[in-house]
């Protein structure tokens, strides 16, 4: 098996992998017989989805992060701002199981298409909601937002696998969560700096205007990018394990219930899902009052919370990328993922205690060292279920998986602004420490399962 440099020069043998009778028959008996290929219009297929997924993301925290100045505007509970949030959580864990299998049966382009759509056509009802009366049509709005991310969420480990070599699997996979955190970072820092506190109502509605503009014609132009640009797969594999897995999905031919009974009957998958769950939980509840917990420290500090938001997340795609290329050379899954949790939960503990002696410069740096582990840990939870459910669908294990986030990420976020609103944010910090150290046992506990690595090696060494 010879596989070709970073080129796109044609090579032969293009019609026997896309035609399923030959994957069926030869690539699944021999896969050594086909060649393989890196193609450099990869990158250009994660760039778009990083960019349409980071308009997404940006509006995730769009009014969360400024929840005194939008609960004034449109004369709201601060709830019904936390429910903005909530939102991106709530439509998931209902509506994923059958989006991913409509995904994985219309194919990546058409998941991207439509995942593109939704966050552009949810961006321009906001538009129509630029008066104090209009939070029921900007809610509308934010709900499509969180219908895109059914498809969203399933893409980054699947585009890797469709797209990348073997030896570059985890940083690809690393790349795309940084795109959804990229959106998440800037939603931090831009929205303080865009809407501001005015006293006037006008001046808001002002604020908010170009905020709502500027999101729809980015979205727009994403919408079109990824309309005319994506493409679903090369022509040939870029790896003997997708090779593999896609002789093996055309032999199997399954419905969506026979891979939902293996992977709920998978206990090194489950166990991965509740303490995945609880980890990214943690990250949705401090995105979600990051604005109430800063202003209960400090005063007139939009701007701060919006600054340490980024931080964070910054942060957390430099951790993403870093934890990916670690796994890329060390196939070391499961010690990296619980130094990464244990240092998440150390993280926590620091960020709690910076907030109560109010040392600004210590709440930047503790929200800096969190990010890097609570954050980071994103990507690794994707790697750990292509591991342990290889050579499962990525779009159905994924998307399980972030069920099981999306759920936690609620009741934390419930939980946390009941404590928030009647103890203030220490009892939040505990609750938050508690819900790691939870997720670390179950994390400790889990077997260090390789499939995927192990059916690579098992062609190699066939």
């Amino acid at each position: 098996m010879n596989e070709k440099k970073d080129n796109d020069v044609t090579l032969p043998l293009t019609t026997q992998l896309n035609n399923p009778q030959i994957l069926n028959s030869k690539v699944h008996k021999n896969i050594n017989e086909y060649e393989f290929k890196k193609y450099k219009k990869r990158w250009v297929m994660l760039s778009l989805f990083c960019f349409y997924c980071a308009l997404s993301t940006y509006q995730w925290v769009e009014y969360s992060i400024i929840a005194n100045i939008v609960t004034r505007y449109y004369s709201v509970s601060a709830l019904a701002i936390d429910c903005t949030s909530m939102t991106y959580m709530f439509y998931y864990i209902f509506l994923i199981i059958p989006g991913s299998y409509f995904s994985e049966r219309i194919g990546l382009r058409w998941t991207n298409i439509l995942g593109s759509f939704l966050v552009c056509f949810g961006s321009w009802i906001k538009i129509f909601s630029l008066n104090p009366d209009g939070f029921v049509i900007t809610f509308i709005g934010q709900s499509f937002l969180a219908v895109s991310q059914i498809v969203i969420l399933t893409v980054p480990g699947r585009l890797a696998a469709h797209w990348f070599p073997s030896t570059q699997l985890s940083t690809a996979t690393s790349f795309g969560i940084f795109g959804n955190q990229l959106g998440v970072a800037f939603g931090f820092y831009f929205t303080p700096i865009i809407v501001k506190n005015h006293e006037s109502i006008d001046e808001i509605g002002h604020d908010l205007s170009t905020l709502f503009w500027s999101m729809a014609i980015l979205t727009t132009l994403g919408f079109i990018a990824v309309l005319i640009f994506f493409q679903s797969e090369p022509r040939l594999p870029p790896s003997q394990t997708r090779a593999l897995q896609k002789a093996k999905h055309i032999e199997n031919n399954d419905s969506i219930i026979k891979p939902l009974k293996r992977l709920f009957k998978n206990k090194s998958f489950m166990i991965l899902c509740n303490s995945y769950g609880l980890g990214i939980g943690v990250l949705n509840a401090v995105g979600t009052l990051l604005n109430q917990i800063v202003l209960s420290h400090f005063k007139n500090a939009e701007e701060d919370a919006g600054r340490m938001g980024l931080g964070l997340i910054l942060a957390g795609m430099i951790g993403s990328v870093t934890f990916g290329f670690i796994l890329d050379k060390t196939q070391k899954f499961k010690e990296t993922t619980v130094t990464v949790y244990s240092l998440t939960l150390l993280g926590q503990i620091f960020f709690a205690v910076a907030l109560w002696v109010e040392s600004k410069w210590m709440v930047y740096l503790a929200a800096i060292f969190l990010g890097f582990f609570l954050s980071g840990y994103l990507a690794l939870g994707y790697e750990m279920c292509a591991e342990y459910t290889y050579p499962e669908a990525e779009s159905i294990s994924t998307g399980i998986l972030n069920i099981a986030n999306n759920i936690y990420g609620i009741i934390l976020v419930i939980i946390s602004g009941e404590l928030m609103e009647i103890y203030g944010d220490i009892a939040v910090h505990i609750c938050l420490c508690t819900s790691l150290f939870f997720g670390l046992i179950m994390t400790i506990l889990t077997k260090d399962e390789q499939r995927r690595q192990d059916a690579k090696n098992s062609v190699q060494n066939n």
